[in-house]
């Protein structure tokens, strides 16, 4: 009997002593986006679903929302409809939304195509644009994650998850 608290306490003991294997302060840890609220976007070519490379710097001048998103990631395509109908409504705004599938350009060119998306979709999937994913503050892969950019490519609001309605207009409103 003595023996079974004897190993208990000697396990317990070990697995104490391995916690710092394990466990990282939460500093070492980067929070999706941190350090990039006001910051100039980085820079990034990717093909589009026609094969064509193309530069983000291409959209300056307007409000740029770019959303990494993948086709089998549920609430990306619950989203995409909201994407389709504010890039209607403010495109004569200067709104421009740059969707970056992080997905097989095949299969993200048939969800466009099905789906009526009506702004440029990039492709890259692992690694590149999963890299620029990292680039834009998002150390974890997150998806969705939007990054809203202001007129000079500022990044002006960042967000991981589903974007809903009220809080893309809220963030808008400013910035058109």
């Amino acid at each position: 009997m003595a023996k079974r608290p004897i190993r208990l306490l000697s396990l317990l003991l070990a697995a104490w002593s391995m916690a710092p294997l394990f466990m990282a302060p939460a500093s070492a840890a980067p929070l999706a986006g941190e350090g990039m609220q006001g910051a100039q976007a980085p820079a990034f070519t990717l093909p589009d679903l026609e094969g064509t490379p193309r530069r983000i710097g291409e959209w300056n001048g307007r409000v740029v929302l770019v959303n990494f998103w993948a086709t089998w990631c549920p609430p990306c395509r619950k989203e995409i409809p909201l994407f389709v109908e504010m890039q209607k409504t403010h495109r004569d705004a200067g709104l421009t939304i740059v969707g970056v599938a992080l997905d097989d350009p095949d299969a993200a060119a048939e969800f466009a195509r099905d789906h009526g998306i009506n702004f440029p979709v990039l492709v890259g999937g692992e690694p590149r644009a999963g890299e620029v994913a990292r680039a834009y503050g998002n150390p974890h892969g997150s998806l969705p994650y939007s990054v809203l950019l202001d007129r000079e490519g500022k990044v002006r609001y960042i967000h991981v998850g589903r974007l809903h309605r009220q809080t893309l207009e809220r963030e808008l409103a400013p910035l058109l």
